[in-house]
């Protein structure tokens, strides 16, 4: 639904619900009972015990199918809100118009919205005064608005005037970093990283097609060809799963590495990440400067470590894709790794006679710490002028709100792009991240390590049993 539908919808609801008078219970009431759905509250509840009784017998820990809207719910979730948590009319609406809300809780969601009309038809009256929807949209199509700004100014600002530039020859100057023609990277490239990469490329999608395979052959071998037939099913359920990503501002199905957050300010979240382990290359040659526009590198980059996640490693092991891709401000590119069972080891890549010290394609192992980031997100292209934008207003914010920077005096300040969505996504819709190393508070200090103890004491086992 686009933002002049939502809005009209919104409008059409105003005055339904300024003129209806099907509804017997009064607007003040917290949660009204529509007529025909029921004549007394003894009745409601019956209604929703039926709704969720079947949802009620299922095992806790069956995650149901959200795939259609008249799957069982438990009733928790039909009331999961709290008076001092209260949802927006705004985001009702876009419950109620959500494909995969259930018939329950879409009844109730109808009946809080008929219940918030004076505040629907001053909402509306504010938008037609003032001449914009803004105060119309849902949670969802703010983002898309937001998020066709950043594009717009994107490239009005960044990427029409860096292919300008290139394309006449220029070298202008960004901070001492200056943008590469595409041609010239790959020029330099190509007698080592370009073959170096792509044969890393073809033997991972070798090692997979062998897999593949060899899985074919025992399933003939165990005389179950619905062995096979299984396998498809899920593998179709991942491609549906990766077309839907197209549309996700954050992807299913991909894992990253663990954090807490601390506390939320205005336009940013202070984390505590935990220490994890990543793949990593570089974008650069020894004390070569990098810019996020040189696309090249970067691409070059990807490929390297995504030809390690898919069997170009020395057990020839393919492993899970992750989320999110970590670009440092020194021009180093990181695949976070999934923790192995019972703490297994992480093959080794594989290494080319010819490589150097940070060569790029040169990919290796290594252990992050455990750090505390002030994070602020944003969408769009990850762009050079972006990135720079993006710095300078959470710079500003934290100085705003004194949070001290964990950075030795007269240093420069690091920064790390978290970039959580595959290449296919809407820009519009993309979740991207800039994170700066930040020291907390005692206070802060203390509620983590309070947040930490209460975990362990309230910890249960999966039966439901205290831990002693």
């Amino acid at each position: 639904m686009t933002n002049y539908s939502a809005a009209l919808f919104a409008v059409a609801l105003a005055a339904a619900t300024s003129r209806s008078d099907a509804f017997t219970a009064p607007l003040s009431s917290p949660r009204p009972h529509l007529s025909f759905l029921s004549s007394s509250k003894t009745e409601t509840d019956g209604a929703v015990a039926t709704a969720t009784s079947a949802a009620a017998e299922e095992p806790k820990d069956v995650i149901p199918d959200f795939s259609s809207s008249t799957q069982p719910m438990q009733e928790s979730s039909i009331f999961s809100g709290t008076d001092d948590d209260a949802t927006t009319w705004q985001e009702n609406l876009e419950s109620l118009l959500a494909p995969d809300t259930a018939v329950a809780k879409r009844q109730i969601v109808l009946s809080d919205l008929l219940n918030a009309a004076p505040e629907i038809q001053e909402s509306v009256r504010t938008a037609l005064r003032e001449r914009k929807i803004d105060g119309l949209l849902t949670p969802t199509q703010k983002r898309l608005q937001e998020g066709t700004r950043a594009v717009a100014r994107q490239i009005t600002s960044d990427i029409l005037p860096g292919i300008a530039a290139v394309a006449a020859g220029e070298q202008a100057s960004r901070n001492g970093k200056n943008p590469k023609n595409p041609v010239d990277v790959i020029v330099q490239d190509l007698p080592t990283v370009v073959p170096k990469i792509g044969s890393r490329v073809l033997n991972a999608l070798s090692n997979q097609a062998q897999k593949s395979l060899e899985e074919f052959q025992d399933d003939i071998k165990a005389g179950d060809p619905l062995r096979s037939i299984s396998r498809i099913q899920e593998q179709t359920a991942e491609f549906q799963k990766e077309a839907k990503n197209v549309f996700l501002e954050t992807p299913e199905g991909l894992v990253g590495p663990q954090y807490r957050v601390v506390s939320k300010h205005e336009g940013y979240e202070i984390r505590e990440y935990d220490g994890y382990t990543v793949a990593s290359t570089s974008m650069t040659k020894v004390e070569e400067p990098y810019t996020m526009d040189d696309l090249t590198s970067g691409g070059e980059a990807f490929n390297a470590l995504a030809a390690y996640l898919f069997g170009a490693n020395d057990q020839k092991e393919v492993m899970e894709m992750t989320t999110p891709v970590t670009t440092t401000s020194t021009g180093e590119m990181r695949f976070y790794l999934k923790v192995k069972e019972g703490g297994a080891s992480f093959p080794q890549p594989v290494a080319e006679n010819d490589e150097i010290f940070n060569e790029k394609g040169s990919v290796k192992i290594q252990d992050i710490p455990a750090a505390t980031l002030a994070v602020a997100k944003f969408t769009g292209f990850v762009t050079e002028g972006e990135v720079e934008r993006q710095k300078d207003a959470l710079l500003t914010s934290l100085a705003i709100d004194g949070v001290e920077i964990d950075v030795p005096h007269a240093s420069p300040v690091p920064h790390v792009i978290f970039q959580y969505n595959p290449p296919y996504t809407l820009p519009v819709l993309r979740r991207n991240e800039i994170g700066i190393p930040v020291r907390m508070t005692e206070d802060e200090e203390e509620e983590v390590v309070d947040s930490v103890k209460l975990s362990q004491e309230w910890a249960v086992t999966n039966d439901g049993e205290e831990d002693k």
